[in-house]
């Protein structure tokens, strides 16, 4: 995090006048605000709670969480420098890879079997930083195949039509204000392959909506998007928020993290180092030691 990037502590309000005064905050952002900023701080209403959490590479520990909560129906960022852990541990969470040891709970119930459907059926759904649509297929079929529970996707049921019409109409019409909402409504029949890499993480974005989640964890949103489309990005992430999803996101761009997150979670070398509003955070010795290579004892390394 380079010093130009760092908002300047002479602009950056208190985090609970920020809070208070922002026009987009509602009463679930509110209790975060009595919270002590400590890592590993218990949260009045977490969604997600992470104990023991290790995931090591050979030599390389990627992940060692000893405690993370996750408060709910806020904007959460995961900073951190590169190498951190940080998609590693999305990817643990999302079960597209496996911790050697630890256990989390979502939503009040512990994950004995973290694979991806089962955990997406359960609310919880993410986006990646290489976006994954599929480039052969139309905006309008990407959409469709994030909706849950359909029943022509079943052998049985699939050459009786009569019996899935009405639901695959509902989940036309859903995906269609989704298409509106992300201003890909003009897409809606051309290939995904066709489209911006920006409208892509669009389209990921809105297919994660199809299942209508509790928990969206977004890896790198605005990585490669032109700003036009960042700002769009930006926009979609505070509506979440304001609908109640809880969003958990990865951002390396320092603006970005002050501006839309209620809360920071600082990752290094796989450890939580601290948390806190994001002024604060940004402003933290231990943080910006993290990321500029400093040692604590004050010396260059």
């Amino acid at each position: 995090m380079p010093a130009d990037r760092i908002p300047s502590k002479e602009s950056a309000p208190d985090d609970r006048s920020s809070f208070m005064d922002s026009a987009r905050r509602t009463t679930e952002v509110e209790p975060i605000l009595t919270v002590h900023p400590k890592p590993g701080v218990a949260k009045p209403n977490p969604i997600l709670t992470m104990d023991g959490l290790r995931r090591s590479f050979g030599g390389l520990t990627a992940v060692d969480i000893d405690h993370l909560e996750i408060e709910r129906g806020i904007v959460t960022a995961l900073i951190g420098p590169n190498g951190a852990g940080k998609t590693t541990l999305f990817n643990l969470i999302t079960g597209f890879d496996r911790a050697d040891r630890g256990r989390w709970e979502f939503n009040g119930q512990m994950v004995t079997s973290p694979s991806p459907d089962r955990l997406a059926r359960r609310g919880m759904v993410r986006t990646f930083q290489l976006t994954k649509s599929l480039a052969k297929l139309s905006v309008l079929q990407n959409m469709l195949l994030g909706a849950p529970h359909q029943i022509g996707e079943q052998l049985w049921a699939a050459p009786f039509r009569p019996l899935w019409r009405n639901q695959e109409q509902a989940n036309t019409e859903r995906a269609d204000e989704l298409l509106e909402q992300f201003n890909l409504a003009h897409m809606r029949d051309e290939l995904a392959g066709t489209l911006s890499g920006g409208q892509r993480k669009l389209l990921e974005m809105a297919r994660a909506l199809m299942s209508d989640p509790a928990l969206v964890m977004l890896d790198e949103p605005m990585a490669g998007v032109n700003p036009a489309l960042a700002q769009s990005l930006l926009g979609h992430i505070t509506e979440l928020a304001l609908s109640g999803v809880t969003v958990v996101y990865i951002e390396h761009d320092m603006d970005v993290v002050s501006g839309i997150s209620d809360w920071v979670v600082v990752l290094a070398q796989g450890q939580v180092i601290a948390e806190g509003g994001p002024w604060k955070v940004i402003h933290d010795e231990v943080v910006i030691d993290a990321y500029l290579g400093r040692r604590r004892a004050g010396t260059s390394s």
